[in-house]
């Protein structure tokens, strides 16, 4: 199975679900896989096992224009996005070349608008793999400026000519008419006794993991950690080097550690509420100290799901940084888990629906 992947650098939460299907799909097909996407190269190394695969470096989408983890630009947001969607021939013309050589069964999209435009003019099928799309997104800021107008009808009509879409919990927007499963996570690969000696710790106090996603930044709360002494601190972000403290240890963005074993490891996780966190930190029933983007509307649909379904509290952009959660981390371990059933990865439902798909010479039925 030949699949060329536009995937969103909107964060690493996107890409995480993407690669975990496509890990999972590879244990029912022979795949072959074309990735399209701005997120780095290693990442993609990392998180796909064995699964045969090209890397090109190129821009799938804008989404938002991020100045940190927490705040965007709009008007840098709207005149890229304004460009991005004129789709230019001397932009697309070498993607095109790539996909009409390539023979690919179907183009797969994690929201991004631009395979799906490129499969519905080469007449290619196309997946479409979302928990929200970029128009309602969008729909959010037209109140602050009106430009958005266009390209959200736009990104309409694109979204409108997939050929099989499938939405992914915590859903934003609910279809009935579509395809909904359970949130996509990636799986450890360790035990939590081989993690912490790779990490090369030896600690008898409750592991803290703190994370800000693919989006990483510096954190100012670093002394009033150090002052903690009982627990310790797995801390990701914008660092050039890991660096290890009595309680702590620093750990840059690109690292030789395995995400979901940091998560499977911790007693407990804070951290951005997006997408990849708030997957992983559910499938491994972990809980969670949240920080919700309130000028972002996917916001409202996570916060409900987490609320719902994953142990821990809410605290405020301010809060976090300032770290005043510190001193309620032990109330964080002693939050009683919220799932009793048992987990079941949407990697699996999606894998078994794109394998039907293909069964199916890529129809989607009722088409």
């Amino acid at each position: 199975m030949r699949i060329a992947c536009f995937i969103t650098s909107h964060g690493f939460g996107h890409a995480t679900r993407s690669l975990a299907l496509l890990n999972k799909l590879a244990e029912k097909e022979n795949l072959n896989v074309f990735i399209f996407s701005t997120l780095p190269a290693w990442f993609f190394q990392e998180n796909l096992n064995g699964i045969s695969y090209k890397y090109h470096h190129i821009e799938t989408d804008v989404g938002l224009v991020q100045k940190s983890p927490f705040l965007h630009d709009l008007n840098l947001t709207i005149d890229r996005l304004t460009t991005f969607l004129d789709f230019k021939k001397e932009e697309t013309e070498p993607i095109l070349q790539i996909l009409e050589k390539e023979l690919f069964d179907f183009i797969f999209c994690d929201i991004s608008p631009l395979g799906l435009y490129l499969g519905n003019k080469l007449n290619i099928p196309t997946c479409l793999l979302e928990n929200f799309t970029w128009e309602w997104i969008y729909e959010s800021y037209l109140f602050k400026n009106q430009n958005f107008k266009r390209p959200i009808e736009k990104l309409k009509d694109i979204v409108s000519k997939t050929n099989l879409h499938i939405q992914t919990n915590p859903i934003c927007k609910p279809d009935e008419n579509l395809l909904q499963i359970n949130p996509i996570f990636r799986t450890w690969r360790q035990s939590k006794l081989q993690t912490i000696e790779q990490i090369g710790i030896n600690i008898d106090k409750p592991i803290i993991l703190i994370t800000t996603g693919g989006i990483s930044q510096k954190f100012s709360f670093l002394e009033k950690i150090k002052k903690d002494d009982k627990h310790f601190y797995l801390i990701t972000g914008d660092y050039s080097k890991m660096e290890k403290g009595k309680n702590y240890i620093l750990i840059p963005q690109k690292n030789d550690f395995y995400f979901p074993d940091l998560v499977q490891l911790s007693d407990g996780v804070v951290g951005k509420a997006g997408y990849g966190t708030v997957a992983e930190v559910w499938g491994a029933q972990k809980p969670l100290i949240g920080i919700f983007r309130d000028d972002f509307r996917e916001s409202v649909p996570m916060r409900n799901f987490v609320q719902k379904n994953i142990a821990g509290f809410e605290v405020s952009k301010f809060s976090f940084q300032q770290g005043d959660w510190i001193p309620k981390v032990e109330q964080l371990l002693s939050e009683p888990p919220k799932c009793s059933s048992t987990i079941e990865n949407g990697s699996e439902e999606a894998a078994l629906i794109i394998s039907k798909w293909s069964k199916n010479g890529f129809i989607t039925e009722g088409n």
